[in-house]
């Protein structure tokens, strides 16, 4: 489970001391250093701007193998109270009109009962809330469980040191028996113990750290997600040539645009590769020698925006990000209950839709069980995996079943392939990048990496292996079903293809991959809304009721949005000529030629100029093209 995962995950410097055990002094643990520097990460992370839980809340989608104390701590509400602005609205006393500071009134009872009004200064006050009272009171328990802490620990203590004396004897009794050679045996025994202690620490270095072969594959799953089901409509209503083009001319661009990513993360426009140290552990000052990187190494995808276009930029990007993952979970709805009724055709798509929003409110609202969720992340990548095995076996087994769909089909005539269709070119673009969509998450899987310097090859392979999947799954299941084939190609297996249990199997997985897909989803989006409330609560109680709000008015809106649009390949579209567009190929591009424009060359600046160009006319002609 660990080693899978690449989630960005920070170091737990842990300090230890040995402490002598006996009957006198019990074997007292204290709280897990580890834990402690995550409530710190959590308070101090609302210190930066909205949104500052972005990348740590983003990591629950980077990888499809998450261990459930990972899940526990991606999935951490923000802390009550914990900005300055907050601080101050309830520190701050009244102000006179000429703008000075009037001392706070203290209400103190007297010895006959009654309340005398006294001003005083309000450094003095009991009630005073600051971030280190809250931190502090965050962590009191209850008495009669501290005394059942230590008697429990003074018990521990007691059965380790006569453990330890057990030992001892044993030793001892065990040296007598020995042979002369005794003394040899033991430093072979030492050196063994101190090369496991050595490979152990290197381990405990690269702890968290994904190797190369890891990325690729967690990189190629969040490529590779329900938008695979959408390519062989997007040939159709493109053509093939036309289906072809709109899938290699978007994996070229989101292909760059991710190596850009990387660079601006690394804080220079050379290649990683150029460079032999970690960015984050470099002893070389940006910009001090021609050897060191230019600018400061960056570790979120906000703050990237943040670098280059300020304040006002990153916050106009995180709320396309956010309207990304709402959009995200309407589709999901879409999905769900577009496969429940080819499953159950007796009732309409709207019911399966308000009966699936009702049970994904279950896991999503109620609970916020981490074991569950890192099992749910592994669905999509075997849903993937099926996917794409099922639509290309099918084509290679069954072959062009077009004939057979046509003669129980009435007012169709051949052919039933286009090559090419000029008026569909906008909805399959919007369909393709929609399937390139994920860069947001790219920062994760860098920050992960054991050697950031691989970043370029890792991207290289991970987009290699996409969009020879995109093509075959595209090609495949246009090919086989022509124009007949439905926006989802699962349903179309599922209504023509010959291995009807297969198939039934693979719909039923399709259902499942969606649910664990907006459980998923709705925790980085909610507690990004979160965020905006935290600072105005007092109690952790309090977050709680706000964050179950928030998901319910979220997923009530999301389903309304499935029911007012109940049609899974325009919204797939339209996410993608929108959000992606933006996020995928405009905004990386943007923020590299904001950053490092004066130090790339004439070639360079023109194609990424070209990016922007090309994203800003998908994102609006297409858009108007495809609502008209």
């Amino acid at each position: 489970w660990v080693l899978l995962s690449p989630c960005r995950r920070r170091k737990m410097s842990t300090n230890s001391t040995d402490v002598e055990a006996n009957e006198e002094t019990p074997l007292v643990h204290s709280a897990s250093d580890a834990d402690s520097t995550e409530e710190s990460q959590i308070w101090d992370e609302m210190d930066r701007p909205w949104p500052a839980t972005f990348e740590r809340s983003i990591s629950l989608l980077s990888s499809p193998i998450i261990g459930a104390e990972e899940v526990k701590h991606f999935t951490k509400s923000p802390k009550p109270g914990n900005m300055p602005l907050a601080e101050r609205r309830r520190m701050r006393a009244p102000q006179t009109p000429d703008g000075t500071l009037l001392r706070p009134l203290i209400r103190n009872k007297s010895m006959d009962g009654k309340t005398n009004i006294l001003s005083g200064d309000s450094s003095n006050l009991d009630f005073k809330q600051t971030k280190d009272s809250l931190r502090m009171q965050s962590n009191l328990v209850p008495l009669a469980e501290t005394q059942r802490e230590q008697t429990k620990k003074a018990k521990e203590a007691a059965e380790y040191r006569a453990r330890i004396l057990k030992q001892q004897e044993n030793s001892k009794q065990d040296e007598a028996r020995l042979s002369p050679a005794f003394n040899k045996e033991k430093k072979s025994v030492m050196r063994s113990k101190k090369h496991k202690a050595d490979t152990e620490k290197v381990k405990k270095d690269l702890d968290g750290k994904a190797t190369t072969a890891q990325c690729v594959f967690n990189m190629s799953n969040i490529l590779m997600g329900v938008g695979l089901l959408t390519l062989p409509y997007a040939c159709k209503v493109a053509g093939t040539l036309g289906g072809i083009v709109a899938i290699v001319c978007l994996a070229f661009i989101t292909w760059r645009t991710s190596i850009l990513i990387g660079r601006s993360l690394n804080g220079d426009c050379r290649p990683l590769s150029y460079f032999d140290d970690s960015p984050w552990k470099t002893p070389l000052q940006p910009g001090s020698t021609p050897e060191a990187r230019m600018r400061k190494p960056i570790s979120g995808f906000p703050d990237i925006a943040r670098e280059a276009f300020g304040d006002v930029g990153s916050f106009l990007l995180a709320c396309i990000l956010y309207f990304e993952l709402f959009s995200c979970i309407g589709i999901f709805l879409v999905s769900m209950g577009d496969h429940m009724h080819t499953l159950f055709p007796s009732h309409p798509t709207s019911i399966y839709m308000m009966g699936t929003a009702v049970v994904s409110g279950v896991p999503v609202i109620l609970l916020r069980t981490a074991r569950l969720l890192s099992y749910l992340s592994m669905v999509g990548t075997v849903a993937t995996i099926c996917v794409v095995g099922a639509v290309v076996l099918s084509y290679l087994f069954e072959g062009d079943i077009t004939e057979r769909i046509a003669s129980t089909v009435t007012d169709t005539e051949p052919p039933y392939h286009e090559a090419f269709r000029v008026d569909g070119l906008p909805l399959a673009f919007g369909l393709v990048a929609y399937c390139f969509s994920g860069h947001a998450i790219v920062p994760s899987i860098f920050c992960s990496m054991e050697r950031p310097q691989d970043f370029e090859k890792v991207v290289n392979i991970s987009f290699s292996i996409v969009l020879v999947s995109c093509l075959a799954v595209g090609l495949s299941g246009y090919m086989m079903f022509g124009d007949f084939v439905l926006d989802q190609v699962t349903l179309s297996l599922e209504q023509n293809s010959s291995a009807e249990f297969a198939m039934t199997i693979l719909t039923y997985l399709m259902i499942l991959t969606a649910f664990s897909k907006l459980t998923l989803t709705m925790f980085p989006l909610a507690i990004g809304m979160e965020e905006i409330f935290a600072p105005y609560l007092s109690t952790e109680r309090a977050v709680e009721t706000v964050s179950i709000l928030i998901k319910v008015v979220l997923l009530f809106a999301a389903l309304l949005v499935a029911l007012y649009v109940p049609s899974f390949s325009f919204l797939c579209s339209m996410v993608g000529m929108i959000c992606t567009m933006i996020v995928s190929v405009i905004f990386p591009a943007a923020a590299y030629l904001r950053l490092f424009g004066p130090k790339l060359g004439y070639l360079e600046s023109l194609m990424y100029w070209c990016f922007l160009l090309i994203g800003c006319a998908i994102a609006v002609i297409g858009t108007l093209l495809s609502v008209g």
